[in-house]
């Protein structure tokens, strides 16, 4: 089922742009050698590819939060602007 799910995956990001993204090994924990290896070819794989290309093409979405029923999802212009100014609250912990 696992190998079925990572060619799903793999099928999808090829699709989208993201090709060679996602790599599965089996490796048993007595094969350090063979971890080693995998993780260091697959991490030059990664650079040889470079940044995410859809970062670029992609503009950042913000979530607007929950809306009633029947009202528009995309937020007024006073509230994009009510939310631009607000300070983040600051995280306590007990």
């Amino acid at each position: 089922m696992t190998v079925k799910r990572v060619r799903f995956i793999q099928e999808l990001l090829r699709f989208v742009g993201l090709e060679g993204r996602v790599h599965l090994e089996w490796i048993s924990s007595a094969e350090a050698g063979k971890f080693v290896q995998v993780v260091t070819e697959f991490t030059e794989t990664i650079r040889r590819l470079g940044p995410n290309p859809i970062q670029r093409t992609v503009r950042p979405f913000k979530a607007s939060g929950p809306r009633r029923l029947g009202t528009s999802s995309a937020p007024s212009e006073a509230e994009t602007d009510a939310e631009s100014s607000e300070e983040p609250a600051a995280a306590s912990h007990l």
